[in-house]
Parts: structure tokens; C-alpha cells; sequence
């Protein structure tokens, strides 16, 4: 017979941000481990430090076979979280597959440091639009109580006590249907066949928002070396300093329009595959639980592998527009007219940045289950 795991939280945070508080992230953890065993006499197992290899170990086996009403993900949501492609990409693989079993309320953030884009609506950010949906705790204030205190203390046992709520709530939840884009309603049960199909065809339309932003991009790097080369000629005029400033803000308004495209195909880029991410992962479930027939194991086979190739796609044209990006810094510090350019720029980088996250989990799901049933 199969035990059901232990309790157990994810605790992400950045480490430079407990520095700054002085260890005071770390000790919250603990805090509501102790309080919660203290409230049901059962140990709450908190997983705090990522270079751990346990932490690792543990994070892979609970989100593919055992994450159920008790495994917590708990990430503590500063600016600086926002930033870190590790804590980005642990908070979308989690929820993709919390959202594939139902179990949305096993994510549950902590605002530690105030993040005002959590109170725009429809953040075009996807981490950021994942967090206000859900009933994150706003620690704000609390992180400046002292930690002895009645009010951090009550606040503590709060927490704790969701928790146990959220276990009991969370107890009997079954998984709801695979949804994907081309899906039939819930009540005509689609197959595995059907449900392969439907996020095959989904594909088509990323690596055309991929190619999209592709051209966009060798657009904007021909205008900014047609750029680069009217500077040299003003230098050779003697045009000096204002001459090139006059040509970075011409550039500046000349990139306007080729990046507000780019911020719009990567908005819509990660709309999709967050969408879709959860159906996904619930087929590559569906496929690990039910196995693969004679009949059907060449279907399967052929749906890994073009997942696969998107993912290698997804993967190469994001390192090189990275590279791109990179290169744009010495231009953006010439001229202050540049530095919001850039900034959009990243920031629809950033969308394929975290795509590469819910691609990759694919990938590795893929590869694990492909391994299990001996598929080529």
C-alpha cells in the first residue's frame, strides 16, 4: 500500500532578499512549520534551501506523481522575485501542474515587499497575473513587527491555519477534465487520440508568433546598424557628442512601433502557452496512467516528438534573441531616450524566457514517461 506524503512546503525566495532581512525569510518558514505541527501534532516538512540536492529530489517526485493536498508551493514575492528566472520558472511549473489536478490552492504566495504591478489589471506579465489570482498573504507589514511579537505571532498561527484548511478543502478534489484548445465540452470525455490532436494543433500558432518575432527582431537590429553607421558618419562630419545623441533619438522613435510588435507577440505568446500548459500536462499524465496500446503507440510516439521540436525551437530562438538583447546595452546607456526601449524589449523577452520554462517541463515529463514505457 502506498503512503500519502507527508505535508510539505516549497519555500522560493530569493537569497539576496533574505540578506537584506537578515535571515528573517528563512525563520518564517520554520515559524509556520513549527506552528502547524504545534496545531495538528503532524511535522510539516518545509524545503528551504534549493542548493540542497534533497530539495531538488523531492520538488521532481512530488510534482509528478504525489502532489496532492499536501505539498505546498509558498514563494515569497518581492521585486527581486520577479527578476530571478529561477523563482519565474519554479512558479509556472508548479501551477501547471497543480491546474492540471485541480489543486490551484496549493500555491499560495506570500507578498513580502510591496510589488505595485500586482494592483494593475490584466498584467501583461504572466508570473505576475498567476499571483493576484490567487489569495496571496500580504506580509508587508507584518515583516516589519518584531518577531517575538503578538501581532507576527497571531499572524503566524493564521497561516498555519490555512494550511490545515486548505488540506482538509483539498481532500477529495478530483482532477477536472483535460482542457485544451480544440477540446470538445468536458461531457463528451475526448480520448487520448483527441486530446493529442487538439494540442497538436495548437502548435502551428506559437511558431508563428516565434517566426513573427523573429522578423520583428532582425528588424529592429537593422535599424539600430543603420544606426550605428550614420554615428559613424556624423563622428567623421565632427558631429561629436550631439550629433550622436541627435541619431539615438532618432533611433528611439524609429524602434517605437517594430517593439510595441514585439511586446504584443509576446504577450500573446505566453497567454497561449499558459493556457494551454496544464491540458498538457495532463495528457502526458494521462498517457504515464493508461499506458500506450499497440494501436496507438506511434500516435504518441509522434506527439512526443513534435513537442520536442517545438521545445527545440522555442529553445534556440530565445537564446539568440537573448544574445541580441545583450548586445543592446551599451546602446541604451548612450542615451536616455533608449532605456525604455530596451526595458519593453526585455520585457517581451521575457515571455519566451518563460515559455523556455513550461517547454522545458514538457521536455522533461516527456522524456520521463517516454523512458517508463519504452517508446522510441
Amino acid at each position: 500500500m502506498t503512503m500519502n506524503p507527508s505535508p510539505a512546503g516549497f519555500w522560493s525566495y530569493t537569497h539576496r532578499d533574505d540578506e537584506i532581512e537578515e535571515g528573517r525569510i528563512r525563520r518564517l518558514a520554520s515559524k509556520i512549520a513549527n506552528e502547524f505541527e504545534g496545531i495538528t501534532a503532524d511535522e510539516f516538512d518545509v524545503f528551504i534551501d534549493k542548493k540542497d540536492i534533497r530539495w531538488g529530489d523531492e520538488w521532481r517526485k512530488r510534482i509528478d506523481s504525489a502532489l496532492n493536498g499536501s505539498t505546498f508551493f509558498m514563494p515569497i514575492i518581492t521585486p527581486r522575485f520577479l527578476k530571478s528566472e529561477e523563482c519565474r520558472r519554479e512558479i509556472l511549473t508548479f501551477i501547471g501542474h497543480a491546474k492540471s489536478l485541480g489543486l490551484q490552492e496549493l500555491l499560495l504566495p506570500i507578498l513580502y515587499f510591496d510589488v505595485p504591478q500586482l494592483r494593475e489589471p490584466d498584467s501583461s506579465d504572466e508570473v505576475v497575473a498567476l499571483i493576484a489570482e490567487r489569495q496571496y498573504v500580504d506580509w508587508t507589514k507584518l515583516r516589519l513587527e518584531d518577531e517575538d511579537s503578538p501581532a507576527y505571532r497571531k499572524e503566524v498561527n493564521r497561516l498555519a491555519v490555512r494550511l490545515v484548511e486548505i488540506i482538509e478543502q483539498t481532500a477529495e478534489v478530483e482532477p477536472p477534465p483535460i482542457l485544451l484548445p480544440d477540446s470538445t465540452d468536458a461531457e463528451d470525455e475526448p480520448g487520448m487520440l483527441e486530446l493529442m490532436a487538439d494540442a497538436e494543433s495548437a502548435l502551428p500558432g506559437w511558431a508563428q508568433v516565434m517566426e513573427d518575432f523573429n522578423v520583428t527582431v532582425r528588424e529592429v537590429g537593422e535599424r539600430v546598424t543603420r544606426a550605428n553607421e550614420e554615428s559613424t558618419r556624423s563622428d567623421a562630419r565632427g558631429g561629436g557628442f550631439a550629433g550622436r545623441l541627435r541619431i539615438m533619438n532618432e533611433l528611439s522613435k524609429d524602434l517605437k512601433d517594430p517593439v510595441d510588435r514585439m511586446s504584443q507577440l509576446g504577450n500573446d505568446y505566453s497567454a497561449a502557452i499558459v493556457k494551454i500548459d496544464p491540458g498538457v500536462l495532463g495528457l502526458i499524465r494521462m498517457v504515464e496512467e493508461e499506458g500506450v496500446t499497440a494501436e496507438n503507440a506511434e500516435q504518441v510516439s509522434n506527439f512526443f516528438a513534435v513537442i520536442k521540436s517545438a521545445g527545440s525551437q522555442n529553445r534556440f530562438m530565445v537564446e539568440s534573441v537573448q544574445e541580441f538583447a545583450n548586445t543592446l546595452t551599451d546602446t541604451s546607456n548612450l542615451s536616455k531616450s533608449m532605456r525604455p526601449i530596451i526595458r519593453k524589449m526585455r520585457a517581451s523577452l521575457q515571455h519566451f524566457m518563460d515559455g523556455k520554462a513550461v517547454w522545458d517541463e514538457w521536455e522533461r515529463r516527456i522524456s520521463e514517461v517516454s523512458e517508463g514505457l519504452n517508446l522510441t
